[in-house]
């Protein structure tokens, strides 16, 4: 590993380079005129300084929703605000660029001195939007209007940071308006209860995984309806790859053809081109209108089973940090996450994603990444050095890193001084080991960095960490199971790992049924060469004379899998869906939901499964649902 691997981790100069950050909107709006109730003039949200006073508040004229081509969203929720995003269409306004404020203006900011003109000239060219605060649905009373600009050099994003601004335990409506009449449609979100507050609930639903080519995000739609405070995103929120054009004609209108023309994003025109397509999607626009969104990455919004530093394996055995670069700016501009930013940093240190968000005194929810600062694969790069893999001793190298050394220590400091009945792990891929037919299944996931994962356990059992579960996505599989600090028959017990399916990418049955059918597969939670191998070991286990399915293959994995690996309570990779836990005092509630299509655009829901994690206690208790 790079020597320097750990100190640019720790190298990030968020609060270092404050002017840097204005200016290119860093700090979530990076200039900002806000109005308050209560405040009769509009002031800096940045600085508090005084601000314009002659601006007058835009009037929405236009119909609903035109000029959003992406909605609204919200995201990273306090007790006193949240981050809010939009994107304009660039057709109709004009925006701002970065080189529009000056330094001067970036002082003023700084400086709290008095008023300065080219804000105010800029609101009312129109640069700026509007963006509107309620508790009311229909802004029959407003609690906030402020200005927040365009940015033209972002892809005409806007990225609002509310915090420290709102009531805690509030829901609020919020909308934008432009200057020439544009109004986003009507979106909500709720605040965080106060720090430390007494809580006797949440609801936290969580998804991962959604491949739009390969299906409609009809999960997303379904849990929009849900009850919950906020919901998590694990990762793969898109992919980096859209396939050959000739396996995109199978679903309507779910094609993506890059502007590069190629059949993977390398360029920012690429990335941001499928952020704003898997954001027009009407289910997805639905779920971030109803609810807050806290969301890490996981390899997808860069390239498939990436590590450090910046080497996508299947592309390039060389590192690239210019892909990377552009794969982090484009997350950043579309993910409304309250995370720093140095868009001149290098790749692993221009963005920090992991963080944590504490739900009064009833959970602690710990974020982490598991991608950027990540060793590579032990066993080598082939497919079958990292799926269906033999093994290798460098499996349990001290050396090798999943977290990289700064966030292992802070993660790990988290865990210990977390003050929540709940300690919650917002994890990308599986932590507990999965081995089928002898071998691992998945060396991209937690089984290739076995002595960090043993740290990890001694941790929590040392310190007497009570409640901790590992919230999971990646393999595109639900799965429920015990976090061990060996993996064998009688190894202790120290948390539950609660592992949802895909949204729309390829399940382990579909992956099975593509490989006996030659059909490419950009979304198969293991490479195509692995599920054809998988096929050919499990068609071994059967006479010459069956007639074979995918569902014949997949059941026999399935036994398989529950046979090998005794600590997975639960496993279904045969269904998409979405997940919902809900905390109380004494219990924690897991509910897996799946849809029964992704081909068509509306689909039914069903409970897979509920189970309960009694407070106290490592154990899961099965609800409803069957034990297969």
């Amino acid at each position: 590993m790079d020597k320097n691997h750990d100190q640019h981790q720790s190298g990030n100069h968020y609060d270092k380079s404050r002017r840097t950050f204005l200016k290119y909107f860093l700090a979530g709006s990076a200039v900002m005129a806000l109005e308050t109730s209560g405040i009769s003039r509009l002031t800096s949200m940045v600085s508090r300084a005084e601000a314009a006073t002659a601006v007058q508040p835009y009037a929405a004229s236009q119909a609903l929703g035109k000029g959003f081509p992406q909605s609204v969203a919200s995201g990273d929720p306090t007790p006193t605000g949240a981050m809010l995003w939009t994107r304009v269409d660039p057709s109709l306004e004009t925006g701002l660029t970065n080189k529009e404020f000056s330094s001067e203006v970036i002082y003023w900011l700084e400086n709290e001195a008095g008023n300065d003109a080219s804000l105010e000239d800029g609101i009312n060219q129109g640069k700026f939007i509007m963006f509107e605060i309620s508790k009311k649905e229909d802004f029959s009373e407003v609690e906030m209007r402020g200005f927040s600009p365009i940015w033209k050099d972002h892809d005409h994003v806007v990225r609002v940071d509310l915090d420290g601004e709102l009531a805690s335990s509030q829901t609020y409506y919020y909308r934008f308006i432009t200057k020439s009449g544009l109004v986003s449609k009507t979106a909500r979100f709720k605040t965080l209860p106060a720090e430390g507050a007494d809580v006797q609930s949440a609801s936290i639903g969580y998804v991962s995984c959604q491949d739009y080519t390969n299906g409609y995000f009809n999960a997303l739609g379904h849990m929009a309806d849900e009850e919950m405070d906020f919901f998590l995103h694990l990762g793969d929120y898109i992919y980096e790859s859209v396939g050959d054009a000739a396996y995109q004609g199978n679903i309507d209108g779910r094609q993506i053809k890059l502007p590069s023309g190629q059949s993977k994003a390398f360029t920012i025109g690429d990335y941001r081109k499928l952020y704003q397509t898997y954001r027009s999607d009407k289910d997805l626009q639905k779920l971030h209108e109803k609810h807050a969104m806290i969301g890490i990455w996981d390899d997808h919004e860069f390239a498939n089973d990436t590590h450090y530093p910046a080497v996508a394996p299947d592309d390039n055995p060389d590192s690239d940090p210019a892909r990377r670069l552009v794969a982090n700016q484009v997350w950043f501009e579309y993910i409304p996450a309250r995370v720093p930013y140095n868009p001149n940093g290098t790749f692993e240190d221009s963005v920090k994603i992991y963080r944590t968000i504490t739900f009064g005194n009833l959970a602690s929810i710990i974020m982490t990444d598991e991608r950027l600062y990540r060793s590579a694969h032990p066993c080598g790069q082939g497919t079958l050095d990292r799926y269906l893999a033999g093994g290798c001793e460098d499996i349990n190298l001290s050396s090798r890193t999943m977290l990289g050394k700064t966030q292992k220590e802070w993660f790990l400091n988290e865990l210990k001084n977390a003050k929540g009945t709940w300690k919650i792990w917002g994890n990308e891929v599986q932590v507990t080991q999965l081995k089928a037919l002898g071998r691992y299944l998945n060396l991209d996931a937690w089984d290739g960095y076995a002595y960090e994962r043993q740290q990890i356990a001694q941790t929590v059992l040392d310190n007497g960490i009570k409640n901790f579960l590992a919230l999971t996505g990646d393999f595109h599989t639900f799965e429920a199971s015990y976090m061990q600090n060996e993996y064998k028959r009688g190894g202790e017990k120290f948390g539950v790992e609660l592992m949802v399916g895909s949204v729309t990418s390829s399940n382990l049955r579909e992956s099975l049924r593509n490989s006996m059918n030659s059909i490419p597969d950009v979304s198969s939670p293991i490479p195509m060469d692995a599920a054809d191998e998988l096929v050919k070991q499990l068609k071994g286990k059967f006479s010459s004379v069956t007639t074979f399915t995918a569902e014949l293959l997949f059941k026999e994995l399935q036994n398989i899998v529950k046979i090998e690996n005794p600590w997975i309570d639960l496993f279904d990779s045969t269904t998409h869906g979405y997940a919902v836990l809900q905390l109380s005092k004494t219990k924690a509630t897991w509910t897996a939901y799946s849809v029964d299509n992704i081909e068509k655009p509306e689909a039914t829901k069903k409970l897979l499964w509920q189970c309960e994690v009694p407070n106290g206690e490592v154990k899961i208790n099965v609800l409803k649902g069957s034990i297969l």
